[in-house]
Order: C-alpha cells, then structure tokens, then sequence
C-alpha cells in the first residue's frame, strides 16, 4: 500500500500498518519529513518551522511518545499570556489578570472569565455548529469584549470569512487550552518535547527505518491516483514512475487530493472543493533578548499588522539552553494565498516584523535580531464555516481503497499535531478491519 505525504499523520499511519508487517511505502514531495511538523535550523540548530504546544487533552500525541520511549521528554511549564491593545501591554493568563483588563467593562471581564470556565467544561458541541462564532460570543461575553478581544483575531486571521466561522471551531480554542489548567484559576499547564516536534518526527522516522516492510521516499511527487472499475490499483509519480498498490492513504490538502483522482464523481468532487482553507506565513526570529516575558502576546493595535507573537522560549526552557539563553519568537500570518500579504517578499515581511515590535515594546531595537527565517503553507487551516460538521469528508472515499485525512477532519478542533496523529492511527485502524490482507485482491466495503 502507499500512503502519500510525509507529515505526523502519514508517518502515524506508517508506524501502524508497519507494525503489522504490511508492505507499505510512503511518498513525500518535500525534501524534509514532518509536513506542518517540519523542522529549519536557526543558529545551527533544529527549531519548528511552525510554533506548537501541548495541551494536557493532546492524549494522542503523548501516547505516541510513550510508545516511542521519549515520554520522558515532555516537559510541562507554567505559560504566561498577555494582550496588547491599543499601546498598552496587559497580563491576560489568570482570571485575576481578566477581572484587571480595563478595555472591557467589568461585568463583560466576568462575563468572559465564565465563558472560559464553561468551554472547559462542555463536552456536546454539535449545536455550535449551527451558530457563528461572532453571535455566541457576542451572546456570552457582551459586545465589548467581542470587539476588544475577539474580533481582531477572528478577522485578522479569516479576513471575509470572520463573521461566518463556526461557534463549535472557536469554543473548542477556549475548551483545549482552559482544560490544560489544574484548576479553573490557576495558570494553564502546556507542555513542548525537548528538540521541539524535530525529536518527535526523527524518533518515529527512525522507527519506521527498522521496520524491513516500510519504504519512505522524499523529494517524489505523485501527479495521480490510479484507479481502475473503481478501485485503487497504484499511483503515478513525476517522471513516469508507476507503482502498484491495493490501498492508498493521502495526508495532503483536499485541493490537492481533487487533482489526483479522475474517478472522483462530480457530486463527491464538489464536496471536496467547497471545503477551503487559508495559508500562513511564519517568521521565526532568534533574538539577542525576550521581547516580553510572556509565552503568548494576543495583539490588538492598528499600527500592528500581525495579531499575536509567540516567545518560545518563555515556554520552553530547554530551547533557551539550546540556542545559549537567546530568545526565540514567532509571528504568524494566517492569510489566504490570493492575498498580496502571502506574495510579499521575505524583505517586505521582515520589515512588518520590526516595525510592529518597535510598538510592543520601545525598547526594542532591530540589532536584537540575530537570524530570521520565514516559512509558508498554503492549505494551514481549513475555514470552519456555520455548518461546517455536514461539509467534513468521511475517510473512506468513494474510489475503494483510497482513504484520506485532512485537517477539516480534526473538526471542531483546531490544527495539532495530536489531532494529525489521530488521525493517521484512525485510517491505519480502518485498513486493517477492511481487510485481512493487503497483498492480494480484495474487496472493500462502501463509505
């Protein structure tokens, strides 16, 4: 069988059916393992080219660590959180820093320490779905609050789309990470391996290394799924190359799955294309000196174009030692790829970079930045639009033996590389209860 794309959900995927002693050969077009998870290396070493954390529910991806004898390299740490607005830096992590936010009226800080408190606890979210993020938050923590706290950031990172954006998407946010507090009022618990998702990534591509029946080729681009009487039989690679196979999983985006696949029917093609997404661009910065002292600085100042910096390394202790006590920060742009902001050159977007810092904190000086590097993604997240639970793709496709994950399919959860491993784990589960052997001809059952 193959499983194309390279990410934590193939490599996932790999691990399971390869445990199994299942031939299987997965297929990347990028240089680099890991996809989202991938690692560039900043002042010689390896650092994410995307930032990420664990949350205490992240269960998926602990219990891969544990299988893979690096558990003992999750670590967990009290994170700071704090909002800049309108030149004013605040302390945003306790419900003791919300009651003292003064942008917001009083009652609407307690109205949305609540909300907090609530997502945490909720478990039924399917009648969110229905609802728009803009209205329940609207309705649970009063207008105000909705401008000054939450519509920057939903507009910021959804553009047109921000007023249509799932309820269930955005209460999912608040329930992941209010459910990595202890108790509702202390600080939240997140948690980051040492060496970052590059030891998560290594350690599990060195697993598959050992394992004689798995097959792992970078830097090969599939240009088709092929099928024949409705069936998977094999994929066609860039230069020609064909190769056989009874199954195919695909990792990658649904935009790019459409183009592979000619035995799509029309109805099932248009699911798929209906489902849209937006890019990001990431700057990761080496710094002489912490910009803040918080993990996580939420941004709401029109001098700033850029709705949040993240400091790795007041998170992660051990990154600091890595890089000698400097500080690493990210700045994300999630922007749809039509946009001219995505194009900008890595000189344009670096210089956003300083001048929206120079705002955070007048201190700042450009010299403080040792090393930049920037890194884009076309299809980051998927836009969970109201009703976006009857829009997500099933696994099994109508095409049999072609299965597929997709980040629509974490829905209502946020892109994690925990979902990502779930996910790959689920589909590697599915093909072993849909048949016994993958070697011969067999047939698989309808979606």
């Amino acid at each position: 069988m193959c499983i194309i794309g390279a990410g934590l959900a193939g490599l996932s995927a790999a691990y399971d059916i390869g445990r199994h002693n299942t031939p299987v050969i997965v297929l990347d077009a990028a240089q680099d393992f890991g996809g989202l998870a991938s690692s560039t290396v900043l002042g010689g070493v390896a650092i994410e080219r995307f930032y990420h954390f664990i949350c205490r529910g992240d269960d998926d991806l602990l219990d891969l660590a544990q299988e893979l004898g690096i558990g003992h390299q999750v670590h967990w740490q009290e994170s700071k959180t704090a909002f800049f607005y309108n030149g004013s830096l605040y302390s945003f992590g306790t419900p003791l820093d919300v009651l003292c936010f003064r942008p917001v009226p009083l009652l609407q800080r307690i109205r949305f320490g609540l909300n907090v408190v609530h997502s945490r606890y909720r478990k039924q979210w399917l009648r969110l779905d229905g609802i728009s993020a803009k209205r329940w938050l609207i309705d649970r923590v009063g207008q105000q609050a909705y401008d000054v706290i939450w519509d920057p950031l939903l507009r910021v990172k959804f553009g047109d789309y921000h007023e249509q954006v799932s309820a269930a998407w955005i209460w999912h946010r608040l329930h992941r990470v209010a459910s990595s507090r202890r108790k509702p009022w202390e600080p939240e618990q997140l948690g980051y391996l040492e060496g970052g998702t590059d030891t998560l990534v290594r350690t599990l591509h060195a697993k598959l290394q050992t394992m004689p029946n798995v097959q792992i080729r970078s830097n090969i681009r599939v240009e088709e799924i092929l099928t024949q009487a409705g069936r998977v039989v094999g994929v066609g690679l860039a230069g020609g190359e064909r190769l056989e196979a009874s199954a195919v999983v695909s990792t990658i985006a649904l935009a790019g799955l459409v183009k592979l696949v000619r035995d799509f029917d029309d109805e099932y093609r248009h699911r798929l294309s209906r489902i849209d997404y937006i890019g990001v661009v990431c700057g990761v910065l080496k710094l002489s000196r912490p910009i803040t002292n918080s993990f996580w600085v939420n941004i709401n100042d029109p001098r700033i174009t850029y709705n949040g910096v993240i400091e790795y390394t007041n998170l992660n202790r051990h990154a600091r030692e890595a890089f000698g006590g400097k500080s690493i920060a990210y700045i994300p742009y999630y922007i749809r790829t039509n946009s001219a902001r995505y194009k900008f050159s890595d000189d344009v977007l670096y210089q956003e970079f300083v001048d929206g810092l120079r705002w955070l904190n007048p201190q700042f000086e450009p010299g403080w930045i040792e090393e930049c590097k920037i890194s884009r993604e076309p299809h980051a997240q998927a836009i969970c639009t109201v009703g976006f639970a009857s829009m997500v793709p099933g696994h099994r496709s109508p095409v049999a033996g072609l299965y597929l994950t997709d980040s629509s399919q974490y829905y209502p959860e946020d892109r994690t590389i925990s979902a990502a491993i779930r996910l790959g784990r689920r589909v590697a589960k599915m093909l072993r209860d849909d048949t016994l052997d993958f070697t011969t001809e067999v047939r698989f059952p309808n979606p």
